[in-house]
């Protein structure tokens, strides 16, 4: 099984190299600005970070805030990132903050990072439902001090289990001003790098094999009425979190049971999510508009 994996793996990382996607547009205000005019362009175009030691975890390859502009954001307004092409590897998607010592364009990330949001795995259709989108919506919290922040969406690819395959990191970082807001000192708070290990459940967890729950990866989601954070704050990496269920997106796909070897008549996968590839059990009907289109041997995709 482990060689099998192993394969698998390499297929992937062959065939998906060029058909990821990049957080690249940021909407607030009900504004969808200019793709990277407030988010810090990347140098390795839609690839993956899977380096858990690496600065580039932060914000991605060559990702800095030379050129990027900073957009004004009041505490407690919504934002959206946007994609080029919508999530489809299956895992979850978290968003962090970090507030710069000074002007978000001089900040490179190095302070600690608090989590605001988590999209995770949803087992109450008795199947894993991910939140596969093109935007990814969420809220700046009420209660923290203004200023100017490092604002971090992160999704982990975990299509390619540990240790025979490597997951992917994709992340963006936008630069914003927060005005209003409150006191409160957010947290726990974590080290990029740092805040992720090769043990994390989270993170070496296989999908395909006797999946039932999920962990997601980071510090616990800071709220301003205390739930998930502390008084404290700090800078020292918090690597243990709650599971954390979320609601259905309407594109999903699912991961497949390893009890059953055939898939209901009545389930069907959304567009991007898994279909077919050896050993997978899971359903095989894309949704209408997508059809189901072999990668490899080991992963077919409704496209």
């Amino acid at each position: 099984m482990k060689g099998l994996l192993g394969a698998a793996a390499l297929s992937l990382a062959v065939s998906d190299v060029s058909a990821h996607y990049i957080f690249q547009q940021l909407t607030t205000g009900g504004v969808k600005h200019a793709v990277y005019q407030y988010i810090r362009k990347n140098t390795n175009y839609n690839s993956p970070v899977t380096d858990l030691t690496s600065n580039d975890l932060r914000c991605n390859v060559g990702a800095t805030g030379a050129g990027t502009d900073t957009v004004t954001v009041r505490a407690g307004d919504s934002f959206t990132f946007t994609t080029d092409t919508p999530v489809y590897h299956q895992g979850p998607t978290s968003i962090y903050m970090s507030k710069a010592p000074g002007s978000a364009s001089d900040y490179d990330g190095s302070g600690g990072w608090f989590k605001i949001k988590d999209w995770g795995a949803d087992f109450s259709s008795g199947q894993a439902t991910w939140t596969l989108a093109s935007d990814y919506t969420a809220t700046i919290p009420e209660c923290i001090p203004p200023g100017d922040y490092l604002l971090r969406i992160q999704q982990l690819g975990i299509h390619n289990p540990w240790p025979a395959g490597i997951p992917q990191f994709y992340i963006s970082c936008a630069q914003i001003t927060v005005t209003g807001g409150g006191s409160a000192n957010p947290g726990p708070t974590v080290s990029i790098p740092g805040a992720f290990k090769e043990t994390d459940p989270g993170y070496t967890v296989n999908i395909y094999n006797n999946f039932h729950n999920y962990t997601v990866p980071g510090p616990a989601v800071f709220t301003c009425n205390g739930s998930g954070g502390n008084n404290g704050g700090g800078s020292n990496p918090v690597t243990t979190t709650t599971t954390t269920t979320t609601r259905p997106s309407t594109s999903t796909a699912q991961s497949q049971p390893s009890s059953s070897p055939t898939s209901p008549s009545s389930c069907t996968v959304a567009k991007w999510g898994q279909c077919g590839g050896q050993g997978y059990s899971g359903c095989t009907v894309c949704a209408a508009g997508s059809t189901c289109q072999k990668t490899n041997d080991y992963y077919s995709q409704c496209l």
